[in-house]
C-alpha cells in the first residue's frame, strides 16, 4: 500500500453508498437492499486504518437518521459500533482470504440488524422478521465484488 492516505477515493466511496442507500427501488427491490455505508465503512476500517472511519459513520448515521426519520443515533450507533469492532479486529481479517472475510462478516451484519430491530422494536416500529434479515443476507453477497472493485482501485493508485 502507498504511503499516501486515499482520502479522496474513501469519501468518494461513502458518497457512492450513500447514494446507493438513497435511491428509490421498486418495494420488491428495496426490502433486499445492501447495508451499502455499513458495507463501505466496514470494507474502510479493514483496509484502510488511517482513514476517519469512526467519524464518518458517526456523521453518515445521523444523516440517515435524519433522512429515514428515525431514532436519532439509531442508525449513528450502528455504524459506530460495527466500525469500532471492525477497526479492532483488523489485524486477524487481514490475514483471511476472500471467502472466509466473507463468512466472518455475517455475524457482523447480523449484529447490526439486530441492534436495528431492538431500537425499531424500543421505538414501535414493527417490521416482518424476513424484512429484518434480508439486508444482512444481500450484504454478504455484495462484500466480495466491493472488496475486489476497492481492492482494484487500491491497487492499481499505489502502482501510479
Amino acid at each position: 500500500m502507498s504511503s499516501r492516505v486515499p482520502y479522496r477515493r474513501f469519501w468518494l466511496s461513502l458518497l457512492v453508498a450513500l447514494f446507493l442507500q438513497l435511491v428509490a427501488l421498486p418495494d420488491v427491490l428495496a426490502a433486499a437492499r445492501p447495508l451499502w455505508i455499513p458495507l463501505l465503512l466496514v470494507y474502510w476500517a479493514l483496509a484502510e486504518p488511517r482513514v476517519p472511519t469512526l467519524m464518518s459513520a458517526f456523521v453518515l448515521g445521523i444523516a440517515l437518521d435524519v433522512l429515514y426519520n428515525t431514532v436519532l443515533g439509531q442508525h449513528a450507533s450502528g455504524f459506530v459500533l460495527l466500525v469500532y469492532f471492525m477497526a479492532r479486529l483488523r489485524g486477524v481479517f487481514v490475514l483471511f482470504p476472500l471467502w472466509q472475510s466473507t463468512v466472518a462478516l455475517v455475524p457482523a451484519w447480523a449484529g447490526y440488524c439486530v441492534l436495528m430491530a431492538m431500537i425499531d422494536d424500543l421505538a414501535r416500529h414493527r417490521a416482518d422478521v424476513w424484512l429484518r434479515w434480508l439486508p444482512a443476507i444481500s450484504t454478504t453477497l455484495f462484500w466480495p465484488l466491493v472488496h475486489t472493485v476497492l481492492d482494484g482501485f487500491s491497487r492499481r493508485h499505489s502502482q501510479e
